[in-house]
């Protein structure tokens, strides 16, 4: 059975790149073209892709609420007809419909019955509108059908040329071989002696065999033809080189910008030096403008004088508190509540600001939906409630959100509540007064007192009982006083001066400086190696240090050798010490050996007085040295070249691994240790040769191109200076041909006179024998 191919599915990634391609080439119009590219696919299904999803204006952003509300709009306006409004709210038919739709579900609630949804596609079922969905991942291994589409859609989106323009070629050349052909047939038939006879031809026609079209013949006599003599043609090929060709590249305009620049700043510094600073300083402290954005704000509803008022009466309310505080009577205390503007219960109430807004969208989508279920007029009964959202006219009203009045929060001023429309900011009916602690103004049924109905004098009649039952629960009134008279002695205050409070950035500079100074003076302390960041030994070598075995006592050494011992011992403790506490880079930190050696030659911190007092009597002595041996101006040659006699004294012994003497050893030791030298000088030489060859691989591979270009830029110039020479030789030997031509001219010139006379004279003796015999004749 033959396999059956349905187009259609989803879209695939490659078919996706395949019809971008094809539409910048053939176009919006050729979809069957189009399709022809795309085995698995229709045309109707291509073009459906690309103005479903691929076409670059169509948003795939997320919707916002202008959107969402000219959607609601349009929809009510025009019910079905998505293609109409697809365009006026900047979307897709398909974005318009399913946002429409998902609208609709977030207004009736149904969040959580997603899985119910019938839009919803279940395991086996297959998407009815895969052109507005995301492509498919191309798959790794793809079959053999894939690989054949892409190949032929390849080389047809590459051939440029067309088949049209194949066939007028092929057309073109084969009238050219008819003609031939035709030519030569006539050619061979008038060899043969066969006449062929054209065709007779029109009159009032050009025949271009036998005659010139346009002919202009010229008129009889003699012309001047020196208008008609050569002129050399002398090409200049410097227009011809690519830099003219081309034209200026930006780098060398801006170069050459940037030098009249120059050159106008150097000339205006010389004729007008205080402008030019002047301007140098304008545009160093100019700051760079920036181009902001207008400021919206809408109208606020609390004027100047509504604020001032809102002032004085806290003012007021303040000073009435803190008098009826002063005299210690409860009962005013009692009557008198805090009316400030920030609630002081402690956090309990925050601070006023703009009421929330109601969801104008997801009414409008209420009404709609409200709308789509009504019943059959015939019914009877009353229209369905609609809210208001403020979408009654032809364009939904917007309303900006004012600023909140506190003024209209204050109790009696508050009316119970409103129905805002779309963007309009709403207040809670019914709501406590937050200033109003003694429930003097209810705000409940506050709208009744401007209507004279029953109702409402009634409802006065309640307020004003209510009231009378209030005020008889007051105490009863004190008439005893009585009058204190201050005392003389003033007490006086005690003025707290506010300290400074001290930034977070300053105290962490402070830290920063004291740290600092405190990791200068431990560095002070620490050994020069470790403070200049010299390098260090990898182990310390503690055989520099005479053993116990070598010494058979203490007292036979001489001073010298007593301080050079203990001059050792001290340096290999701060060896340890710094190998263990500041590790070199060639050392290995934590070693066991060298908290051992620590251990035995015991580190002693000394303090920084200390460091300066044996460094001043170090310099001291010195000083002694130099000028008792007469060394006191020595010069740093000198000292270059005594320090390297003193360094070719030292010989490593590498058997022994230890460093001594020259004069202290024989020549196995000396061999050894030129033997050691060699043998690390060869792996320095191997291993600076390996870093050679490595800089010289990745310079290759730098500058290849560079050297390839530069070997072809030599080659080219050594074929100029070759045609340079040729053309030279050339030019020469001309030159000795026209100055030898010149000489010949004259000659030539004289010959032909010669010739000319001659013949003049022959000719007029022809003449004169002609008439001679003519006579005769006659």
């Amino acid at each position: 059975m033959p396999r059956i191919m349905i187009k259609g599915g989803v879209w695939r990634n490659t078919e996706d790149e395949i019809l971008k391609a094809a539409v910048m080439k053939y176009g919006k119009n050729q979809w069957s073209r189009i399709a022809s590219l795309l085995h698995r696919k229709s045309a109707k299904q291509c073009k459906a892709r690309w103005f479903e999803w691929l076409d670059p204006s169509i948003k795939k952003t997320e919707w916002t609420k202008e959107e969402e509300e000219k959607l609601l709009h349009l929809a009510k306006l025009m019910p079905t007809q998505w293609r109409t409004i697809a365009p006026i709210v900047g979307r897709s038919a398909a974005q318009c419909l399913e946002h429409y739709e998902m609208l609709l579900d977030k207004a009736q609630m149904k969040e959580d019955t997603e899985d119910n949804d019938p839009r919803k596609l279940r395991p086996g079922e297959i998407d009815p509108n895969p052109e507005n969905k995301p492509a498919r991942p191309d798959p790794i291994d793809m079959d053999e059908d894939e690989i054949e589409m892409l190949a032929e859609a390849r080389a047809r989106l590459a051939n440029t040329q067309g088949k049209k323009a194949k066939r007028k070629a092929r057309e073109k050349q084969l009238e050219e071989a008819r003609r031939l052909a035709a030519l030569q047939k006539r050619r061979e038939l008038r060899a043969a002696g066969i006449d062929v006879r054209e065709k007779r031809r029109k009159k009032r026609q050009v025949d271009y065999n036998a005659e010139i079209p346009f002919e202009k013949k010229p008129a009889a006599g003699f012309y001047d033809t020196s208008s008609e003599s050569y002129k050399a043609f002398q090409p200049d090929f410097s227009k011809l080189r690519r830099q003219k060709l081309d034209g200026p590249t930006r780098d060398e305009v801006e170069e050459r910008e940037r030098k009249r620049d120059k050159d106008r700043q150097k000339k205006r510094k010389e004729k007008d030096m205080p402008g030019a600073i002047m301007q140098m300083n304008r545009l160093r402290d100019t700051d760079p403008m920036i181009k902001r954005s207008k400021l919206v704000l809408p109208a606020p509803q609390v004027s100047d004088a509504e604020l001032e008022e809102i002032v004085k009466m806290g003012y007021t309310s303040e000073n009435v508190k803190a008098s009826a505080e002063e005299g210690g009577n409860i009962a005013s205390q009692k009557l008198l509540a805090d009316y400030s503007v920030t609630p002081g219960a402690g956090g309990a109430l925050r601070t006023p600001r703009t009421p929330a807004n109601k969801d104008a969208i997801l009414q409008e989508a209420q009404n709609l939906i409200a709308l789509s279920n009504v019943d059959t007029p015939l019914k009877g009964g009353l229209n369905t409630p609609l809210r208001e959202s403020g979408f009654e006219g032809a364009t939904p009203k917007r309303n900006v959100p004012a600023t909140p009045n506190t003024l209209l929060a204050t109790p009696s001023r508050t009316a119970s509540g409103t129905t805002p429309r779309a963007g309009e900011s709403g207040i809670t009916p019914g709501r406590t007064p937050v200033r109003d602690k003694l429930n003097i103004n209810p705000e409940d049924n506050l709208d009744l007192a401007d209507d004279g109905s029953e109702s409402s004098k009634i409802h006065q009649g309640e307020i004003r009982a209510q009231l009378l039952q209030s005020l008889s629960k007051l105490p009863a009134p004190r008439n005893d006083f009585e009058i204190v008279a201050p005392e003389d002695t003033i007490e006086e205050e005690k003025v707290e001066h506010e300290t400074m409070i001290t930034d977070a950035a300053e105290i962490d500079e402070r830290i920063q400086r004291e740290q600092a100074a405190e990791e200068a003076k431990l560095l002070r302390r620490r050994s020069q190696a470790v403070q200049r960041g010299l390098p260090r030994p990898s182990e310390v070598n503690a055989s520099v240090v005479r053993q116990s075995q070598d010494i058979t006592n203490e007292l036979i050494m001489a001073s010298n050798l007593q301080a050079e011992e203990q001059i050792k011992k001290e340096m290999l403790s701060m060896l340890y010490h710094d190998a263990v506490n500041h590790t070199a880079t060639n050392q290995i930190s934590g070693i066991r050996s060298h908290n051992a050696a620590k251990e035995k030659y015991h580190y002693e911190d000394i303090a920084e007085e200390e460091i300066t007092t044996a460094r001043q009597i170090i310099a001291d002595e010195v000083e002694n040295i130099k000028s008792s041996a007469g060394y006191s101006n020595l010069s740093f040659d000198a000292y270059c070249t005594v320090w390297d006699e003193c360094y070719k004294e030292v010989l490593y012994i590498p058997s022994q691994a230890r460093v001594t003497r020259v004069s202290m050893s024989n020549r196995k030791d000396r061999l050894d240790f030129c033997e050691k030298r060699l043998e690390s000088n060869r792996q320095q030489m191997t291993k600076e040769a390996k870093k050679a060859n490595k800089l010289e691989k990745k310079l290759k591979v730098l500058l290849g191109g560079y050297q390839a270009r530069a070997v072809a830029a030599q080659k080219q110039l050594a074929e100029l200076n070759e045609q340079l020479e040729q053309t030279n030789l050339e030019c020469k030997t001309f030159e000795q041909l026209r100055l030898q031509e010149l000489n010949a001219i004259e000659r030539r010139k004289e010959a032909m006179k010669e010739s000319l006379s001659r013949q003049v004279e022959r000719e007029k003796e022809l003449q004169n024998k002609y008439s001679s015999l003519l006579s005769q004749l006659n």
